[in-house]
């Protein structure tokens, strides 16, 4: 009885390993799961970028007001994913936006009414293959399952096979479990989109800028040139010290001589 049983698991885990790798074959060739080409919009995954531009003193309205937009979206399922935020000179922000269509279109259009609109993009990817190639590997595996289940209910079974039935079913739920867990977050990129905010500070805009800009840092530039001179300082003393000395030696050997001739 125990060959039959490992022969039977051999012979299921055999057919499982077959079924994973025809799979993408019968996806690619339209199998089932595959979804219609007039339905191939439904598994696109869709991300958006915008980059905006806005005065310094409204980049961070714009920030608090693209979160509140998300947090009120609650048909939309909206999420903040990413939030970042420098305020003051040269402000800027970043944020990242998870939500359903509708709520995006929402998002691009209150950010869009509170700046101007540098740039704008959006990518999309393909997951039809992935979700159908995963939807097979959970059906196959759950029939393995099921055949496992069965194989172990039998009367007949010794303490040996039970105990390997046992852990090739933790082995087969566990894959499922994964595959399950791939499949929702598949799904969920799907059902929902992606958006990315840039928001920059205008540069140069006002004449005296660069030298509100120079005034501020004239403090940190005075004490990094006087530390550098203080440096050069500490270089060059121990040089003047050695050439001041040689010059001195010279001196007096040129006066010795000069001494010896005229002694002559």
């Amino acid at each position: 009885m125990p060959r039959l049983l490992i022969l039977s698991i051999s012979m299921f885990a055999i057919l499982a390993g077959c079924a994973r790798r025809e799979a993408p074959a019968s996806v690619a060739a339209g199998g089932e799961g595959q979804p219609k080409t007039s339905e191939a919009n439904r598994y696109m995954a869709y991300e958006h970028s915008i980059y905006l531009q806005a005065d310094e003193d409204k980049v961070v309205t714009i920030f608090e007001a693209a979160q509140s937009a998300c947090r009120d979206a609650v048909k939309e399922s909206c999420a903040i994913l990413e939030a970042r935020v420098s305020s003051g000179e040269g402000a800027s922000a970043s944020l990242r936006f998870r939500a359903k269509t509708e709520g995006i279109r929402k998002l691009v259009a209150i950010l869009s009414a509170q700046g101007k609109v540098a740039s704008q993009s959006t990518t999309a990817e393909d997951l039809a293959g992935p979700i159908a190639d995963t939807s097979k590997q959970i059906a196959m595996l759950t029939d393995y399952r099921t055949s496992l289940e069965a194989l172990r209910s039998r009367p007949s079974n010794d303490l040996d096979a039970l105990m390997k039935l046992t852990r090739e079913l933790a082995d087969v739920q566990s894959q499922i479990e994964t595959l399950t867990g791939s499949q929702a977050g598949l799904t969920q990129r799907v059902e929902t989109e992606l958006l990315n905010v840039s928001i920059n500070s205008y540069q140069g805009r006002s004449f005296w800028a660069p030298i509100r800009s120079s005034l501020t840092s004239f403090g940190e530039v005075l004490s990094s040139a006087i530390g550098a001179v203080i440096v050069a300082i500490a270089y060059l003393l121990p040089w003047a010290v050695l050439v001041g000395g040689i010059t001195w030696i010279a001196r007096l050997i040129l006066r010795w001589r000069k001494r010896a001739r005229a002694a002559t």
